[in-house]
């Protein structure tokens, strides 16, 4: 067919700009895996100016029960996802194990746009662009010819009417007419009707019997039996023992002698290469001829030049082999430019290839293991299959056969310890074509080669330090065996756990079993054995140690026949929950606790480490200091009304000089005493007086509070921090308070 319209192809693809490969590339094998006996998916990083994600289905049409075959929708103008057509297409006999989309077609409508042909019928007469900038401005198909060979080349699809002793071009057979075109309209049509507007000219014409097929070779006959002149609005109908051709402007006047009762015929040819072919579909460009890069666009087109998904079939030099072959666009996967996909194809060894429809339409699908369900392959560009009017199938005709081959897990896998239990669950069985079977749970077993695992169904017990075999059988026949090792005490135990517990208190222990290799032992928790030594406390089966009293001792853990202790030390049970004898103030905490000068909280804790603040700092003063609280002036700070929890405590320490308000009158309850503040309250409580030998030096002469501190240190009751600093704007904690108002007090 000659190039006689122009068209815009709406090829919908996500673009980028593009950039030539990097002479400089890579590519990394993500997966590789056999979908019947003669495909494979492969699934690859390639890094080459960017990096993206490549899809691979490869073909060997040598291989007996293994074909290409077309999909296609429902109706001519119905869509469908690849994975929807695939699995329709699919059945016993006829496993499609992988599919990739196929050519273009017109988004708002469904139609195809170029030609596509199965078993020698035309599905759609297509149509070819005059610009260069098209994707498809030269005739190029693939598809499978009558020997069973893939083919990637031109095509010269003629359509040829003769009338008198002349004959005339028809420029393309059941589509739309467009501009200077006319086209033959068979029943085999997508409607019952030609569709064409008015601005032309149509012939009926009947025939002896009825048109039951159009295909390539066919001649048909027939005499016109009425004439649609120019201007007619009516609907043509196509008869089903008749044709109709139509024809616009200069064709129109082409056809001009073409009267009523006169015999016209009709012949539809192509190439003998394509002649009775399984299936042909136009598509574009080409990317690869003679192994070398060969695009049939112009390569500086925006369709070309953009970067994003893409998909092409490639072939061998033989014609034996198809390779289905798509790149990503998404956030991880750039996406490729024209150029950039021909050459990558080029590096691959293949001789020939086409490009297909690309951006959104990129799909591949698969058929994983397990299942004869196909699944994508791919990510799509916009995160979901788009709905495509044709897609080519990967296909195994393999009869399902008997048991090949097993996927199963363990519930425990590695070293066993003697006892220890595991249990096999079958994922799928295949067949050696792939094909997954329904599985029969009567007729799976388990083996122990030495008889030193006692099997229980799929479940298997190691009763003895042993190295053995199972074997996992299907209807008695080995599809898969593994070893198993047993050992009756790890190579190396250890037991984690608290060094000092509080009497009273519970602490829980934990075992650490490595075999000889240092990998992890497999075993049951309920297998460690617990027990104490030194009467110290009890520990549960679990590993939860309760402490009885104050003393040394050791958990010990007994696992197999190894033995490992513990040591650990139980602490005197102080009268606050977080504060045990071992604690460095213990003594001093436990001294102001007993004379009343100090409490904790209600859930029997002290809070060591908390911040004291100037509310609780006022109520301990008053209490060692015995401050009257019966008849204290108020201070009238805004912020502790006589209602205040603390107000008579508060109001004794500000009357008595110890403690004092803040600006604005307030005296800031809740706020935070500093280690600074804490010594001015402190010397001037227990009036503490002098210079010591040791100076800090964070707290210089000139700091308000250097005579504090120093009274402090010169009365015993600070000795400061290792480094030599008193850290004099630190929040001071309840412990140390607590230790200076003791010193301060002995």
């Amino acid at each position: 067919m000659k190039k006689i319209v122009s068209i815009v192809v709406a090829c919908f693809l996500v673009l980028m700009s593009a950039n030539s490969l990097a002479s400089a590339a890579s590519q990394t094998v993500v997966s590789s895996q056999p979908l019947s006996s003669g495909v494979n998916l492969n699934k690859y990083i390639y890094k080459g100016t960017y990096s993206n994600n490549i899809n691979h289905i490869a073909i060997d049409l040598n291989d007996s029960f293994t074909k290409v075959d077309l999909g296609l929708p429902g109706s001519f103008a119905g869509r469908s996802s690849t994975t929807n057509m695939a699995n329709r297409d699919s059945g016993e006999g006829n496993r499609v194990v992988g599919a990739i989309n196929g050519s273009f077609f017109h988004m708002d409508n469904g139609f195809p746009i170029y030609l596509i042909s199965k078993n020698n019928q035309i599905y759609y007469g297509g149509m070819i662009s005059d610009s260069y900038d098209a994707y498809v401005s030269k005739p190029i198909a693939f598809g499978v010819t009558k020997d069973g060979l893939a083919e990637i080349d031109t095509f010269d699809f003629d359509i040829t009417l003769n009338h008198s002793g002349k004959s005339y071009e028809i420029t393309g057979v059941n589509r739309t007419r467009e501009a200077n075109e006319a086209i033959l309209f068979t029943p085999q049509n997508n409607t019952s009707t030609t569709n064409s507007n008015q601005y032309g000219v149509q012939y009926l014409v009947t025939t002896d019997s009825p048109i039951t097929s159009t295909q390539f070779g066919q001649t048909i006959v027939g005499k016109v039996s009425k004439v649609y002149p120019y201007g007619v609005s009516a609907k043509v109908e196509i008869p089903k023992n008749g044709f109709v051709i139509s024809a616009n402007g200069d064709k129109s006047t082409e056809l001009g002698s073409i009267q009523v009762g006169d015999e016209i015929s009709v012949s539809m040819t192509i190439d003998q290469k394509w002649q009775d072919s399984q299936f042909m579909v136009a598509s574009g460009p080409m990317l690869v001829r003679d192994g070398k890069r060969d695009i049939t666009m112009n390569i500086n087109s925006s369709r070309a030049t953009e970067r994003t998904a893409r998909s092409a079939i490639a072939i061998s030099a033989d014609k034996s082999k198809v390779h289905f072959i798509t790149v990503d666009k998404t956030s991880s996967s750039k996406g490729m430019t024209l150029v950039e996909f021909a050459n990558y194809i080029v590096s691959l060894g293949y001789d020939r290839a086409i490009n297909m429809d690309g951006g959104g339409s990129t799909t591949m699908g698969y058929r994983d293991y397990g299942s004869n369900n196909v699944v994508l392959a791919n990510t799509p560009a916009y995160g979901s299959q788009r709905a495509i009017s044709t897609i080519f199938e990967a296909v195994s005709t393999a009869p399902t056969s008997e048991a090949s081959s097993i996927k199963f897990t363990r519930s425990k896998v590695g070293t066993l310890l003697a006892g220890t239990g595991s249990q096999v669950t079958v994922q799928y069985i295949l067949d050696k074509y792939y094909n997954p079977l329904t599985i029969d749970a009567s007729k799976l077993a388990l083996v122990s080669e030495n008889k030193t695992l006692k099997v229980n169904g799929m479940t298997f017990v190691s009763t003895k330090a042993a190295n053995d075999r199972i074997f996992i059988t299907y209807n008695g026949k080995t599809l898969q065996s593994f070893p198993v090792t047993v050992v009756d005490a790890p190579a190396t135990m250890t037991v984690s756990g608290s060094k000092q517990v509080a009497a009273g208190s519970s602490a829980t222990y934990t075992v650490t079993a490595k075999d000889a290799s240092g990998a992890a032992l497999v075993y049951d928790a309920s297998m460690v054995k617990w027990s104490v030594e030194g009467n110290i406390g009890t520990i549960t089966s679990s590993g939860k140690f309760t402490a009885s009293k104050a003393g040394k001792g050791s958990i010990v853990a007994k696992l197999g026949t190894k033995t490992v202790s513990y040591p650990i030390e139980v602490q005197g049970k102080g009268l606050f929950s977080d504060v045990t004898t071992s604690h460095p103030y213990y003594n001093e905490i436990t001294y102001l606790a007993e004379n009343q000068y100090i409490t904790g909280y209600e859930d029997g804790t002290f809070k060591p480490d908390a911040e004291i603040t100037r509310a609780h700092g006022a109520v301990i003063l008053a209490r060692v200091l015995k401050l009257d609280l019966d008849n204290v002036v108020n201070p009238n700070f805004k912020d502790v009304p006589v209602t205040h929890e603390y107000y008579k405590q508060i109001a004794a320490a500000q009357n008595a000089g110890i403690i004092s308000g803040k600006e604005g009158g307030v005296f800031d309850p809740n706020g935070k005493l500093t280690r600074a503040q804490m010594a001015k309250i402190i010397a001037e409580a227990f009036d503490l007086t002098g210079i010591s030998s040791k100076q800090f030096s964070d707290v210089s002469t000139g700091n308000w509070a250097y005579s504090y501190v120093q009274a402090l240190a010169n009365n015993g009751v600070t000795t400061g921090y290792e480094d030599g600093t008193f850290k004099p704007n630190d929040h001071i904690t309840r412990a140390h308070f607590g230790l200076f108002i003791y010193r301060s007090l002995k």
